[in-house]
């Protein structure tokens, strides 16, 4: 019984993993799953500007609008948190809670 509960799981891993596509296929701009290459080019311009250390980065929907938050530890110590607007590229100033 233990040896058939094995090949089973081991059966249903192979299928799954068979199944599954290593990155997305989608080629879709506006896509918010798998790489992200404007993502990909913030992370690089944010390092480029700050000389620090990309500690996240990601890509969220703020007032209808894709944008790219990046996590940088400085040279310093400091933690900068930096916004890019996915459409434009230009950066975005966090506006204040009311």
């Amino acid at each position: 019984m233990c040896h058939y509960s094995r090949t089973f799981c081991i059966l249903l891993a192979a299928v799954i993993g068979y199944t599954q596509p290593a990155l997305p296929q989608s080629s879709d701009s506006g896509s918010r799953s798998g790489w992200d290459r404007g993502l990909d080019s913030a992370v690089s311009r944010a390092r480029e500007r700050t000389g620090g250390r990309v500690l996240s980065a990601e890509t969220r929907e703020v007032n209808g609008r894709l944008t790219y938050f990046v996590r940088i530890l400085t040279k310093d110590g400091k933690v900068r948190n930096l916004r890019t607007d996915a459409a434009t590229g230009e950066s975005v100033t966090p506006q204040r809670r009311r």
